[in-house]
This record gives C-alpha cells, structure tokens and sequence, in this order.
C-alpha cells in the first residue's frame, strides 16, 4: 500500500497555531472550538460504528476535557484509544464525524496525536454511495486522509516512521486501483512530538479548480497529488481507531489524543 512521495516546495505558516485566537473568526462552512458544555450534536455524530466492519470505535471513548498547550489549558476533545490492557473494551477507538457532507474547500484540525504508534491518529473524509437507501448503478467513492503514523507494510525505526505521514485519495471505488498512496517523510514536523499541530487539505474537486489536493501541517505543504480525486461531497471523521497496522503497539490501558479545533472553508 505505500507509494513514493511526492516532495513539494515548502510555504510559510504559523507552527500549530496559538491557544489564545478564536480559530472561528471569519467565514467557515463548519467551524467548532469545542468550548461548550458539551459536543454539538447538531454538528457532530459521536462514532459508533466498526472501521472497515472490524475495528471499534465507540461514544464513550470520546469526552470534552482539557489539557495543556504551552503553558495554557485549552478546552479539547479527548479522543481516547484503548489498548490490550483495558479489561472492559480492549482495541477500541473515539471519534467524530461531520453531521452533514462537504466538497471541495480547505479542511483543516488542530490535534495533539497520541504518544506513539498506539492506534490511527486520523482526519480524514469519507462517502461510499453502497451506503445510500438506493444506491446509484456506478458506485461513487470519497475518501481523503492524513494518517499517523503512516500504514507502511514494513515501519522503519520509530524514529523515522513517526515523522511519515500518509496522504490517500480514493474516487470512484475502494480499490487500489482508484487509489494514490502517499506515505511522506517529513523534514518539517514530528506530530508525535507531544505539541498540537494544525493538519489541512486543500480539495479542488472541480468546482474550485481544476482536480488536485494538498497537504499541509503548521501551513507548510508538504505533498500534493492531482491523481485520484474525487469530487463528491463526503463527512469529514476525526479521532483515532485501533489500525492493526505492523509496528502497532496496544501494551498500554488507555492513552489519549486531542482535538483542539475543526473547520472547513471554501477555497
């Protein structure tokens, strides 16, 4: 499943963004900071659901919470991950997902992913027509992701393999053969550096552009890709599930990861 990286030129950007702006100033087809009582649900689904039919992920797994950044506590989303040490649910996961489908715009979240390779830190977006009440004769397919650590089949040194990113793209269908396969080395960013970061895609999907996608961490690009691109809207999914991945390890009870921030634009 891994492919070559394509290496972009880089562009300038603030490095995981300040914990005293409002990220909701201005003009957002989505925007949440997380601040209430409680997870709005009349944005979000809390994930109760089987990635890929076979790996939890489930409500009580997700929570509003605070943790530090920088010195400050921020208001954050805990999207826990559950490994073989917990008695009551080992192997399971904590996400969110978009109530309503988005196209083509600038998606972008500021996380702080868990502590290692304990499960699937993940933005990514998705829409398989095979889930519609009545489904249309030619399958239609959506997903882009970021995933960390990247799914390589043989992970290098953790010291390698925790600065990989995976950027994918699907059209049409689920196969590999619709498929673009990123796994990044980045120079730039270790998101498993204990620190939040900002991830984002940039998807033209048509409508704004002729068909491409970008990747950024902290504003600088780090892989683009004009292969593979879908241009139906699709949830946006943000969270963590147990990927059974090589180099995975679940020796742990519970660790965490956090969700600061999400929003979605028009490019």
């Amino acid at each position: 499943m891994a492919g070559a990286a394509e290496i972009p030129q880089a562009t300038g950007g603030a490095q995981g963004g300040s914990a005293n702006t409002d990220p909701c100033t201005g003009t957002y087809l989505l925007c949440d900071d997380f601040n209430a009582s409680q997870i709005d649900t009349a944005k979000w689904t809390i994930g109760d659901v089987e990635i890929a039919h076979k790996y939890p992920v489930r409500p009580d797994n997700v929570a509003l919470s605070t943790t530090d950044d920088d010195g400050a506590q921020v208001t954050v989303v805990d999207a826990m991950s559950f490994g073989d040490q917990h008695a009551a649910a080992p192997r399971q996961g904590g996400l969110l997902i978009t109530k309503d489908q988005y196209g083509g715009g600038r998606y972008e979240a500021r996380m702080k992913s868990l502590p290692g390779p304990n499960g699937c830190t993940c933005l990514w977006n998705y829409y398989d027509s095979l889930n519609d009440p009545s489904p249309p004769a030619t399958r239609v397919y959506t997903e882009i992701d970021i995933e960390m650590p990247a799914h390589l089949a043989t992970p290098p040194a953790w010291s390698t393999w925790e600065r990989t990113l995976g950027f994918n793209t699907w059209s049409h269908t689920d196969s590999d053969a619709d498929a673009k396969y990123i796994d990044y080395p980045s120079p730039d960013v270790n998101p498993f550096d204990g620190k939040f970061h900002i991830f984002r895609w940039d998807w033209h999907d048509g409508s704004n552009g002729a068909l491409k996608l970008e990747w950024y961490v902290d504003g600088i690009l780090q892989s683009s890709t004009t292969e593979h691109i879908s241009d139906h809207p699709a949830q946006l999914w943000v969270g963590t599930w147990p990927a059974p991945w090589p180099g995975m390890v679940y020796d742990f009870d519970i660790v965490h990861m956090y969700i600061d921030w999400v929003r979605i634009a028009a490019l």
